[in-house]
């Protein structure tokens, strides 16, 4: 079976993803060690991750620390399993799609330098699991107009944001819902096909 590219991002329930305003709060959980997600939640996030062996990011991702913060986060929690995917993105591969020059500091991490539909069709040829991206909005564009997409989980956290940027900057971007799963937390996990 071919390895899937999962994409997950946040959201509002107005489905902002970026608030224009920095200082405002909406996510429930933003990387911080208060991880206010109720345990059926981080379970799913965790299984998510288990099921990954590479993972791709964007290089502003990167330069952020996505890297550095899951893999200090996963020695620091090693016996908490509810940090079970911080672990999992220290041991998987990173792929940073970026054509500009990367210091490659990290372990286990290398770059990807052609078109996004060429870089993801390879690696998804390649054996191993599934792949799942991070990034924002304009990575995750790029990701889905490029056709490589075969799961979007949009983690609808309960705000409603109103000035911000949306995931979608095109019309006519068709989904297929196969699931919505209400938490404690508040949060809605989305899952969606793109069709094409």
């Amino acid at each position: 079976m071919k390895r899937q590219l999962i994409v997950q991002m946040q959201m509002s329930v107005d489905a902002v993803v970026s608030a224009d305003d920095p200082k405002l709060k909406w996510q429930l959980w933003n990387w911080s060690e208060t991880w206010p997600w109720d345990d059926a939640l981080k379970a799913r996030f965790n299984q998510t991750l288990a099921g990954v062996d590479t993972i791709l990011l964007s290089r502003a991702m990167a330069d952020e620390g996505y890297i550095d913060h899951w893999t200090r986060a996963g020695a620091r929690f090693a016996d908490d399993p509810h940090y079970a995917f911080a672990r999992r993105v220290a041991a998987a591969h990173k792929r940073v799609l970026t054509r500009q020059p990367l210091d490659l500091r990290w372990p286990r991490t290398s770059q990807g330098h052609g078109p996004l539909f060429d870089e993801v069709t390879a690696l998804k040829r390649a054996p191993g699991g599934d792949l799942i991206a991070f990034g924002g909005i304009g990575f995750t564009s790029r990701l889905l107009a490029a056709g490589v997409v075969d799961e979007l989980q949009l983690y609808v956290n309960p705000t409603a944001v109103v000035d911000g940027r949306r995931l979608f900057g095109q019309p006519g971007q068709r989904l297929q819902l196969i699931e919505a799963a209400q938490h404690a937390c508040g949060i809605v996990v989305n899952r969606y096909v793109p069709l094409t």
